[in-house]
């Protein structure tokens, strides 16, 4: 899969770009039925929200997960990533990150890059974001906002904030680590607008690393998960830092990735025997307390 010339031109006009119906809702059930094993695994990998109960994200589910090992490897992935960054690539960094209906709290406005140059050692914004809309995205249940244009700004340098952990959870805390100030975001939204790209269940928003971004909170009774999969260039590789953060978090494999056959998921969904029952998803996504 490649995108259009218009497409593309979206991308790098906007910084970024919606593609509607990539993924079937076979394919999208296949991805969906590992979710309730990977939401009750009470492992580094999971991070909860500030009730201490309900699940925020997930990441490296790549790697534990063969449902996500096929999705990071798919064509429909792959061919888009590369074609933006001109290279083959590698993930850099998956995650799922949960909305949970009612109680999914909010994602502060901030950029993506500048945590992967300050945490990381990533030097230049040559990565790209895919997040695949494993439920339908809506107005009502905690849909992204984004400042269209804004990647033209370049990197822009925050100080850490009022994050109340320098560990690595703080990168996904609702207090996160690299927030953008009130002031320097009116300004940018008064210069620049919000958009709010929303879409049917497997879509693919696909958005520039230095795109402001945030989302807010999700009041309604529905859902709403995304796949979000960071492609990064191989010829834009991590550079040695003094405290590297978990494998499972960002990796240092820059291996290509080469691309599976296209029905790499319904493959897996006939192997799995993942029918509606199997892959249908809790309602309320809640996790032993911590």
């Amino acid at each position: 899969m490649t995108l259009t010339d218009a497409q593309l031109g979206h991308f790098r006009d906007l910084g970024y770009v919606l593609l509607d119906d990539v993924f079937s809702p076979e394919e999208v059930s296949a991805l969906k039925h590992d979710l309730p094993a990977l939401m009750s695994d009470d492992s580094p990998r999971r991070v909860l929200e500030k009730d201490g109960r309900t699940v925020r994200a997930i990441h490296g589910c790549h790697t534990t997960s063969e449902a996500f090992r096929r999705l990071v490897r798919h064509p429909r992935m792959l061919g888009p990533s590369a074609q933006i960054l001109g290279s083959d690539v590698y993930v850099h960094q998956f995650k799922i990150n949960v909305k949970a209906a009612f109680t999914g709290d909010i994602w502060r406005w901030h950029q993506d890059f500048i945590f992967w140059l300050k945490q990381d050692g990533m030097q230049q914004p040559r990565a790209v974001n895919l997040m695949v809309f494993l439920d339908d995205v809506t107005e009502f249940n905690g849909p992204l906002y984004v400042v269209p244009r804004s990647h033209e700004m370049g990197t822009i340098d925050v100080p850490p904030g009022d994050a109340k952990s320098d560990t690595w959870r703080s990168s996904f805390a609702a207090d996160l680590k690299y927030a953008l100030d009130r002031d320097a975001l009116a300004a940018m939204v008064t210069d620049y607008g919000i958009a709010s790209p929303k879409g049917r269940t497997g879509s693919v928003l696909v958005t520039h690393c230095n795109l402001v971004h945030g989302s807010p909170p999700n009041m309604s009774p529905f859902d709403r998960v995304l796949a979000i999969v960071t492609y990064n260039s191989v010829h834009n590789a991590l550079l040695p830092v003094p405290q590297p953060r978990p494998e499972f978090l960002v990796s240092r494999d820059f291996t290509p990735l080469t691309a599976l056959d296209d029905d790499a998921l319904l493959s897996y969904a006939a192997g799995a025997g993942s029918g509606p029952a199997a892959t249908a998803f809790p309602a309320a996504v809640a996790a032993p307390s911590q």
